[in-house]
C-alpha cells in the first residue's frame, strides 16, 4: 500500500512540473519563430529597398520575372514575411510602384495562394487573404472575393464590401450593395463613403439593382432598400455619381410600391437627388396624403427640405394629421420654408385642436 501511495505522490509531483515544460518549450519554440518572422521581415524588406529603382521602372510580367530570383521562400513562414512586406509597401508606394509589386506578388505565385486559401482557409486566414487582394486591387479576384461577400461571417462580409470598393471597379457595386443587404445601418454609412472613393459613375449598376426582377421578394426588397439607403447616405454628392435624372425615375417608380419601406426610402432619396419637374413635385405632395403615417412624415420632411413651396397647404392639414411624427415634421417644413411657413404657424396657433397647438408651439420655440 505504501508503495502505491509513494507512486501516486510521485505522479502528483511530476504532472506539474512536466506541464511547466511543455509550457516553457511552448514558448520558447514561439519566441523563437517570432525572431524567426522578424529577420525574415527585415530581410525582405531590404530586398525591396534594393530593387526600388528597378521596380519604378518595371511595368510588365517580362520585367518582373528576373526579379523573382531574389525573393526565396521555402516555409509558410517565409511566404508570410513576403506577402506582409509587399503590402505593407504598396500602401505607401506612388502608383508606378504599386503596379510592378502587384505584379512582383503575383509572378512570385502568391495572388494564386490568397485564391486557394480563400477556398480553403480558416475564417482569419480568409479574411487576411481577402484585405490583401483587395489593397492590391486584383480585379481578376472578383467573382472570389463575390463568393466571400456572401459568408455567413460577418467580419468576413465586411472584409470583403472594404476589398471590392478597395478595387473601385463599376462591377463591384452589386456584390457590395448584395452583401450590405444584411448590415445596419453604421455598416451601411460606412459603406456609402467607400462606393463614393471609389470615383465611379454608379448609376448603371445601382439602377439595375432597382429595376432587378428576380429573387424572392422579400431578399429583392432588402436589396433595393439597401440601394435607396446609400443614395440617401450619398447626400448632397449623390448627383455626382448617379444620374439624377435616372435617379428620380426609379424612385417615383418605386414610390407605387406596395412596401412602405421602399415608399419611405424613396422620398428619402429623392431629397437626396433633388426634385425639379411638376410630376415629380407632386409626387411628394401626394405622399403627404399617403395611407401609412411613417410615409406621411417622410413626405413632410421632405417638403421642408426641398423647399417645395407649393406643399404649404398641404403641410397645415399635415400639422393636424393623428400621428406625433407627421404633425412634428410638418411643423419643422413650415419653418423651413421661411416667411410664407412661419406665417401659416402662426395661424395654427389659433386652431382648435390641442395638439396642433402643442406641436406649433414647440417648434417656434425651437424645441
Amino acid at each position: 500500500m505504501s508503495d502505491w501511495l509513494w507512486m501516486m505522490t510521485g505522479l502528483l509531483v511530476c504532472l506539474p512540473v512536466g506541464g511547466l515544460a511543455l509550457v516553457l518549450l511552448y514558448r520558447t519554440i514561439q519566441v523563437r519563430r517570432v525572431a524567426r518572422q522578424r529577420q525574415d521581415y527585415e530581410r525582405y524588406r531590404a530586398q525591396l529597398q534594393e530593387l526600388s529603382d528597378t521596380l519604378d521602372q518595371a511595368q510588365s510580367p517580362e520585367d518582373i520575372l528576373p526579379l523573382t530570383q531574389r525573393f526565396k521562400a521555402t516555409t509558410r513562414d517565409e511566404v508570410a514575411a513576403i506577402k506582409h512586406v509587399i503590402i505593407e509597401t504598396y500602401g505607401t508606394a506612388p502608383e508606378p510602384t504599386r503596379k510592378a509589386l502587384a505584379l512582383l506578388y503575383e509572378s512570385l505565385g502568391l495572388i494564386a495562394d490568397d485564391l486557394q486559401i480563400i477556398h480553403n482557409g480558416n475564417l482569419e486566414e480568409r479574411s487576411r487573404a481577402t484585405f490583401r487582394l483587395g489593397r492590391l486591387r486584383y480585379l481578376p479576384a472578383l467573382d472570389a472575393l463575390e463568393r466571400v461577400s456572401k459568408h455567413s461571417s460577418t467580419e468576413l462580409r465586411l472584409v470583403a464590401i472594404w476589398a471590392l470598393t478597395e478595387i473601385a471597379d463599376t462591377r463591384c457595386v452589386k456584390p457590395v450593395v448584395i452583401a450590405l443587404s444584411e448590415a445596419n445601418g453604421w455598416q451601411l454609412m460606412q459603406a456609402a463613403n467607400r462606393l463614393l472613393g471609389m470615383q465611379r459613375d454608379l448609376t448603371l449598376p445601382l439602377m439595375e439593382l432597382l429595376d432587378s426582377a428576380g429573387g424572392m421578394r422579400e431578399r429583392r426588397e432588402r436589396i433595393m432598400t439597401t440601394v435607396l439607403d446609400l443614395i440617401t447616405d450619398f447626400g448632397r454628392r449623390a448627383q455626382e455619381y448617379i444620374n439624377p435624372i435616372a435617379g428620380r425615375q426609379a424612385a417615383l417608380r418605386l414610390l407605387q410600391s406596395d412596401s412602405v419601406n421602399l415608399r419611405t426610402r424613396a422620398l428619402r432619396a429623392l431629397t437626396a437627388l433633388g426634385v425639379e419637374s411638376s410630376q415629380e413635385i407632386e409626387s411628394v405632395l401626394r405622399s403627404l396624403k399617403d395611407k401609412d403615417w411613417e410615409v406621411r412624415a417622410v413626405a413632410a420632411r421632405a417638403i421642408g427640405d426641398l423647399q417645395i413651396t407649393a406643399g404649404l397647404s398641404g403641410l397645415q392639414e399635415a400639422v393636424s394629421d393623428q400621428a406625433w411624427w407627421v404633425r412634428h415634421n410638418a411643423a419643422h417644413a413650415l419653418k423651413k420654408l421661411g416667411d410664407a411657413g412661419e406665417v401659416v404657424l402662426l395661424q395654427l396657433l389659433q386652431s382648435d385642436d390641442r395638439f396642433t397647438r402643442e406641436t406649433v408651439t414647440q417648434v417656434l420655440q425651437g424645441s
